[in-house]
């Protein structure tokens, strides 16, 4: 048996749908929608136990989640025996607390495997676009990859918005649907297309369940702003609403 862990997003639909398709046997605890089963973050107990009972053995995080306030999160005392580890994670980063989770699941015999492992169509292989990028679009990814790694070591962006050299913004917790609706004041007036939106993995980051993420919401709000094109990784990448894109 196989769970899927919900969050924010297209991203579990499209596994969900994946997953129907191809019969294979799973459930859902979601994190934010109304389900079957809704656990919180701070549930750690309930959710091994929700496995356990299941029989689950293999375990996929997908979607966005909000990041917890510490503080104001309702653990109950499988969360509060791993206090200390969750309090340390917490301060490096979301990626490091799901690193966390994932260690504590293996305690339990429960394997987090690849969110893409069942919807393999869903990873980026090839270059969706006939348009090549020009000297100055390279130059403006060179540059973004080199911000990006260097922002890695906290944990932090996946995402920067480039033109002509010019760093328009750089994403931080708010996704990166927002920062594309943040730079669209600044591009409105501009009747040509410029600038670009790089994607890229972090270094040293967990590619289970941590890709970076676009859609046919972020390629529209891309057009919107008069962006000339998105930079991505191969295979690196999940790619959404493939068939409306």
């Amino acid at each position: 048996m196989i769970a899927l862990i919900s969050g924010k997003g297209d991203y579990p639909k499209e596994i969900t749908s994946s997953l129907k398709n191809q019969k294979i046997n799973f459930i859902k605890l979601n994190l934010y929608q109304k389900d079957k089963y809704n656990v919180s973050i701070g549930e750690i107990g309930k959710i091994i136990k929700i496995l356990k009972n299941n029989n689950v053995k293999e375990v996929i995080f997908a979607g966005k989640v909000e990041r917890p306030n510490l503080r104001k999160i309702k653990l109950d005392l499988k969360a509060i025996s791993y206090l200390p580890l969750l309090k340390k994670a917490y301060l490096k980063g979301d990626g490091n607390l799901l690193n966390l989770v994932a260690k504590i699941l293996r305690e339990e015999n429960i394997k987090v495997i690849e969110s893409h492992k069942y919807c393999k169509n869903l990873i980026l292989n090839n270059t969706p676009t006939r348009t090549k990028p020009s000297k100055v679009d390279i130059h403006d990814f060179k540059k973004g990859k080199k911000i990006l790694n260097l922002l890695s070591e906290f944990d932090n962006a996946q995402g920067i918005i480039i033109d002509e050299g010019y760093i328009l913004a750089i994403e931080a917790a708010e996704g990166t649907d927002e920062i594309i609706k943040r730079i669209k004041n600044i591009n409105y007036k501009k009747k040509l297309l410029s600038g670009s939106l790089i994607k890229l993995t972090k270094l040293n980051q967990n590619l289970k369940y941590d890709l970076p993420t676009i859609g046919y919401k972020t390629i529209r709000l891309c057009i919107m702003s008069n962006l000339k094109g998105i930079f991505l990784e191969k295979n690196k990448n999940i790619f959404l609403n493939q068939k409306k894109s």
